[in-house]
């Protein structure tokens, strides 16, 4: 037989689910955040690299010198795919599982 006790217990067990599932997200969002800003960090030095090799050799002009436009489209697509990662492991709002709709029904009886 089911117990309010037991209804009980599983609601804290869901809501430790919940707050572990939001943590992690949390966790992988700052992750993230340190990856965007080292990309922005990195791809002002990899364009001033660039950009003072190609003035000096005299090839500014030459759009084939620009090779830091490869590190930005490789680096940016490493970027896009962690965000996207990040935002699909985002937790859903506390919806309750049919589970859970059934044990609040049977509560509120």
């Amino acid at each position: 037989m089911f117990t309010p006790n037991q209804a009980a217990s599983e609601l804290e067990e869901t809501s430790d689910e919940r707050e572990q599932a939001a943590r992690l997200y949390v966790d992988q969002l700052r992750a993230f955040y340190i990856h965007a800003c080292m990309f922005a960090v990195g791809m002002l030095v990899i364009f001033a690299v660039n950009l003072l090799t190609n003035f000096s050799a005299g090839i500014a002009g030459d759009w084939t010198a620009w090779w830091s436009a490869w590190a930005f489209l490789g680096w940016g697509l490493g970027i896009a795919v962690h965000g996207l990662v990040v935002r699909l492991n985002r937790p859903t709002p506390s919806t309750p599982s049919w589970g859970q709709h059934q044990i609040d029904k049977v509560l509120s009886r």
